[in-house]
């Protein structure tokens, strides 16, 4: 009947407007991943440029352990990231 074609018309078409959202945040999502990882290789840099510039033993000791924490950071996205098979 022309009823259920057109209840079944505008369900497929819910269904598929779903799966092209999903698409899409699933794109996001998997960017954000990658740009989680660039954000904390980018602060490891920026305190592994201030270790090295760093004349006082107290600042070269802040900045090292600045350089080990946003590598552990990057490692560990990394590692969790693929572990969820999203690989930025």
């Amino acid at each position: 009947s022309t009823h259920s074609d057109l209840v079944y018309r505008v369900n497929w078409l819910k269904a598929k407007a779903r799966w092209s959202r999903w698409q899409e945040e699933l794109t996001l999502v998997r960017h954000e991943m990658g740009w989680t990882i660039n954000w904390f290789k980018y602060h490891q840099k920026e305190w592994n440029r201030r270790w090295q510039q760093a004349t006082r033993p107290g600042h070269q000791a802040f900045a090292y352990q600045q350089v080990m924490m946003w590598g552990r950071f990057a490692q560990e996205a990394e590692k969790a990231f693929n572990q969820c098979g999203f690989v930025p």
